[in-house]
C-alpha cells in the first residue's frame, strides 16, 4: 500500500492516484462490496476503509476485507468513517453508529440517535453524531470498565462452586455460563469473547445468549476464559474456570455397541422431513452425484445410507469417508490406495476407498474439508471414471457411486478459493438440504422415543414412555448438535435414570436453563440517555443491587454471595438492602 495516497469518490466505486502509478480506479470487480461509496478513511495503520450503500470495505492495498451486519453492524448503509484517538474506526450507519476496535464491532444502541451522517470527537474526547433525527448529539464514553461473573458449569448436573481448584467431570458436552455487569450497558446489549484453552486456538466472539456451549470434548484439562465488553468496547478482566475430563468408559463402550447396530430409516412425521425423504427417492433410482448439506449431526450419513439402500447400488457396499478426520498425507491414500514403496511405511500394496465400493457407493463426507491437491484428483474421478493408485502408474476404472455431504458453505469457499469452483459445480448437481433439528421439532418425540427405547434395551432396563414434561423440556432446547446431541442424552438419560421412567432431573444439561435479564427496563433507559440521568441514584442502586442478588440466587454471604461480588462487607449490603427496602421475594 502506498503511503500518502489521494483518495476521492467516483460514480462506480473509487479511486486513487500516485504519482507514478497514475489514476487507478477500484470497484466490485475487484471485490468491493459494492461501486456506490459514500465515505472513504485511511487508518494509522495504512488500511483503506469504505463506505458503501451495502455494507463496509476495508483495503490493505491488495485484498478487499468485506463487513456487513452479520459481523455486527447496526446497518449496511454506511454514511461516514472516522478514526478515533485509540485507533477504534468508528461508522456511522442508516442504524446508528458503531466502532470497531480491530476485533469486535460494538453498537451504541440509543432511539436518540438513528441515521448517523457525520461523526466528530473534540480535543476532549468527547464525540459528536451527526443524526437525521436531532441534528447533533453528544457522546462521552465512559472508561470504567465491565465486571465478569461466571455462573455455573452444566454437564450432567450443574455446578456452582467452580471459583477454586479444578472441576473434574465425565460429560464431554459442557455449558459455561456468565454474565457481564455494568453500570453504562445493560447486560443484553454487552459483548463477550470466550475461548476453551486447550480446544480453543484464539478467542471466540461470543452470541448474546451468555453461554458457551462445548460438544464433544475429549477427555484432558482444558480452561475456559471469558470476559465482557461493554458499549464502550471497555474489556473486563478474564473470569476462567479449569475442568478436566475423564472418560466415561461405560458410555463410550455403550455408544460404540448401539452405533455399531446402525439404522436405516429416518424417525419422525415432520412436513419438512417427509419433504426432504420424498426428494432423496426421487434421486435414489438415477446415478447423479448428490450432494447432502446440512448442520453437523442432522443425519446427512443416515440420509446417505437411505440413499444407498434404495439404488440400483444397493447390492454392493457402502463405503464411508470422513474427510475432516483424516490427515492431508494420509487422504489420498485412504480414498485412492498405494503401491507398495509409496512411502516409507507402504510395505505392501493397499486398496483405496474408492476400490473397496466397487458396485456399491461411496460417501464422501464433510467434503469442504478435503485438501485442493485431493479435490483435483477427485475432479478426475468424476469427469472421467479413473484414477490412479499412489505411487502407482496404472490408470484404474472406477465403478461406484459417489454421494457427498458438508456442513460448510462451499459457494463461498469457491468464490474465495478455498474449494476448486469445477468441483462444486460437478457435485452441485442435485443438492439435497437436511433441515437441523430446530426446523423439525416436531420430531423430536418420536427421536426421543425412539433413542430411549433402543438404549433401555440394550441395557436391559424397562422404562416406561416419556413424560409430557420431559418433551416439552426437550422441544424447549433448540438441539445446537442436532439429533445426535438428542441421541446423547437419551443415552445418558437411560443410563443414570433409576426408576420405571426418566424423571427431569434426569436430563442433566440438556434442561432449559435460560434465564431473563431483571433489569432490561432500566438499562434501556439509561443506555439510551444521554447523559444518563433517567432514575435516582437511590434507584439505579436497588436495580443494580437487586440484579446482582438475582445472578447469586440470593446468597449473600460466601465467596460467590452477592456482597463478594460488590466488594461490600455482608453487613453493609444487609444494611443497604434495608434502607433500599430489598426484601426476598
Amino acid at each position: 500500500f502506498i503511503h500518502y495516497p489521494n483518495f476521492f469518490d467516483k460514480d462506480k466505486g473509487f479511486a486513487r492516484w500516485h504519482s507514478e502509478d497514475g489514476l487507478k480506479f477500484y470497484g466490485i470487480e475487484d471485490w468491493l462490496i459494492d461501486d456506490k461509496v459514500e465515505d472513504l478513511l485511511e487508518d494509522l495503520h495504512g488500511n483503506v476503509w469504505i463506505a458503501t450503500q451495502s455494507g463496509l470495505s476495508r483495503f490493505d492495498g491488495s485484498t478487499f476485507h468485506t463487513f456487513t451486519t452479520e459481523d455486527g453492524l447496526p446497518s449496511n448503509r454506511i454514511r461516514c468513517l472516522l478514526e478515533d484517538q485509540r485507533g477504534h474506526i468508528w461508522i456511522g450507519t442508516d442504524g446508528g453508529v458503531a466502532h470497531y476496535d480491530g476485533q469486535l464491532f460494538q453498537t451504541i444502541n440509543s432511539p436518540h440517535i438513528g441515521p448517523v451522517l457525520q461523526i466528530l470527537e473534540d480535543r476532549d474526547g468527547v464525540f459528536w453524531f451527526g443524526t437525521v433525527q436531532n441534528s447533533l448529539v453528544r457522546y462521552r464514553q465512559q472508561k470504567t470498565p465491565p465486571r465478569i461473573c461466571l455462573l455455573q458449569v452444566i454437564t450432567d448436573k450443574v455446578h456452582e462452586n467452580i471459583e477454586e481448584g479444578i472441576l473434574s467431570i465425565t460429560e464431554q458436552n459442557v455449558i459455561f455460563e456468565y454474565k457481564g455487569l455494568s453500570f453504562s450497558t445493560r447486560s443484553s446489549d454487552m459483548l463477550y469473547i470466550y475461548r476453551l484453552k486447550g480446544h480453543d486456538s484464539d478467542w471466540q466472539p461470543a452470541t448474546r445468549e451468555m453461554r458457551a456451549h462445548y460438544r464433544d470434548l475429549p477427555p484432558g484439562d482444558y480452561t475456559f476464559q471469558v470476559r465482557a465488553v461493554d458499549r464502550d468496547l471497555n474489556y473486563s478482566e478474564i473470569a476462567q474456570v479449569q475442568i478436566s475430563i475423564e472418560p466415561d468408559l461405560r458410555i463410550e463402550a455403550l455408544t460404540a455397541a448401539l452405533n455399531s447396530q446402525g439404522s436405516n430409516e429416518f424417525v419422525g412425521q415432520s412436513e419438512v422431513l417427509q419433504q426432504f425423504q420424498t426428494k432423496l427417492m426421487e434421486v435414489a433410482s438415477t446415478d447423479l452425484t448428490v450432494l447432502i448439506l446440512g448442520e453437523t449431526g442432522v443425519g446427512k450419513g443416515l440420509a446417505a445410507r437411505v440413499l444407498h439402500g434404495q439404488s440400483a447400488h444397493s447390492d454392493g457396499p457402502f463405503i464411508q469417508v470422513n474427510c475432516g478426520a483424516l490427515p492431508e498425507t494420509l487422504i489420498d491414500s485412504e480414498l485412492f490406495g498405494h503401491e507398495k514403496g509409496a512411502f516409507a511405511s507402504a510395505v505392501s500394496r493397499r486398496l483405496g476407498k474408492v476400490e473397496l465400493a466397487k458396485d456399491g457407493t461411496l460417501f464422501l463426507d464433510e467434503i469442504g474439508d478435503m485438501t485442493l491437491e485431493t479435490q483435483a484428483r477427485l475432479l478426475r474421478l468424476l469427469e472421467e471414471g479413473t484414477f490412479e493408485r499412489v505411487g502407482g502408474s496404472e490408470t484404474l476404472k472406477a465403478q461406484t457411486r459417489i454421494v457427498a455431504s458438508t456442513n460448510r458453505n462451499l459457494e463461498e469457499m469457491a468464490s474465495t478459493g478455498a474449494f476448486r469452483e469445477d468441483l462444486y459445480y460437478r457435485i452441485y448437481g442435485f443438492p439435497l438440504y437436511l433441515p437441523p433439528l430446530r426446523e423439525r421439532k416436531d420430531d423430536i418425540p418420536d427421536l426421543a422415543e425412539f433413542f430411549k427405547a433402543r438404549m433401555a434395551a440394550h441395557i436391559g432396563k424397562e422404562i416406561g414412555p416419556l413424560t409430557t414434561e420431559v418433551i416439552e423440556e426437550f422441544q424447549a432446547y433448540d438441539w445446537p448438535g442436532n439429533v445426535r446431541e438428542l441421541e446423547h442424552a437419551m443415552q445418558r438419560a437411560v443410563t443414570v435414570c433409576q426408576g420405571a421412567r426418566i424423571e427431569l432431573e434426569d436430563l442433566g444439561s440438556y434442561r432449559s436453563r435460560i434465564k431473563g435479564a431483571a433489569l432490561d427496563l432500566v438499562w434501556t433507559s439509561l443506555s439510551d440517555s444521554q447523559d444518563r440521568e433517567i432514575v435516582p441514584l437511590d434507584e439505579f442502586e436497588r436495580l443494580y443491587i437487586l440484579e446482582v442478588l438475582e445472578i447469586t440466587n440470593w446468597k449473600v454471604k460466601g465467596t460467590k454471595g452477592a456482597a463478594a461480588r460488590l466488594e461490600l462487607p455482608p453487613s453493609t449490603l444487609y444494611s443497604r438492602m434495608k434502607r433500599l427496602g430489598i426484601e426476598r421475594p
